[in-house]
């Protein structure tokens, strides 16, 4: 696989987990438990920093 088709292959990942935070941010406004509330939070936090890392990653290419 050549670096365009490989950047283009991360940026659908990307897309892809950018579309389940903006889902998961719905949820979380939504919520009325503040227990479910904040597991979500937390949640989006993790997927928030793995999307940082795999966007450095994808700086250096």
């Amino acid at each position: 696989m050549n670096n365009t088709q490989d950047m283009d292959k991360k940026m659908g990942v990307m897309q892809e987990k950018m579309l389940r935070m903006h889902e998961q941010m719905h949820k979380i406004m939504q919520s009325k438990d503040a227990e479910e509330r904040e597991k979500l939070m937390q949640e989006h936090l993790e997927m928030m920093s793995d999307n940082m890392s795999m966007m450095q990653d994808m700086k250096g290419m």
